[in-house]
Parts: C-alpha cells; structure tokens; sequence
C-alpha cells in the first residue's frame, strides 16, 4: 500500500486581506498617487472604510488609512490632515472618492514636488 501522509502540513485560510492579495506597495507619496489612480475600486474602499466596519462606534469621524500612513510614516502631517478632512461616506462612488484623493495629492504634489519624492523609513512601506 502506498504512503498517503502529507509531505507538507495542510494549512486552512479563512480569509486574505485585500492588502495582501494585491501586493502593492508605496514608499513615497509619488508612488502612493501613482498607485492610487489605478488600484481597483475595492482597494480604495478598504482604506477609506474599513476602519467603520471595526470601530464604528469609537471614533466620530471615519478615518482612512492614506490620512494616517502620510502623517505617521511620512511626517507630514499638512497633507495628513487634508486627506483625513475627505468625508469619505459622502460620495457616491468610489471613483468619485479616488478622484477626490488624487485632487488633493496632485494639488501637493505641485505646491511641494520635492516631498513627493521622500522615502519612508524603514518598516513604514503602505500597502495597497
């Protein structure tokens, strides 16, 4: 009779993140706008709503992932704040939320080019 056992341990998952599934991955704002125009639609739901399926009753203002990696990995916290400021529940699309995104960082990115092109420190990379 031949061996039936497993080479490798049979492992279950339940679910993949949607950041894991896509693999991208931002290390500068130029790369987090760049990424931004193209991700699917599902990417930009997650990081501007996710944080409402968790803790919708913690926080009075929904919050998105983009506002927080800017201003706590980048620093800059000018841009962090305009990006936080987008009332993400009000539109009714979410191309119409990723056009909003994209018009706030393209209207930095022309004030100030040069932070554009900061990295983040190590262990600070967004992923998409």
């Amino acid at each position: 009779m031949p061996d039936l056992a497993a080479k490798d341990p049979f492992v279950f998952y339940s679910r993949l993140h949607l950041c894991e599934l896509t693999g991208i991955r931002a290390s500068t704002l130029a790369e987090l706008l760049a990424y931004i125009r193209v991700v699917p639609g599902s990417s930009i739901y997650h990081h501007t709503h996710h944080f409402l399926q968790r803790h919708q009753s913690l926080s009075p203002e929904p919050l998105n992932d983009f506002a927080y990696w800017v201003s706590e990995s980048l620093g800059e916290d000018g841009i962090g704040e305009k990006l936080a400021a987008i009332d993400t529940v009000k539109f009714q699309s979410i191309r119409d939320l990723r056009d909003k995104i994209v018009h706030v960082l393209e209207d930095e990115q022309k004030r100030r080019p040069s932070v554009f092109e900061k990295m983040v420190p190590e262990g600070g990379i967004f992923i998409l």
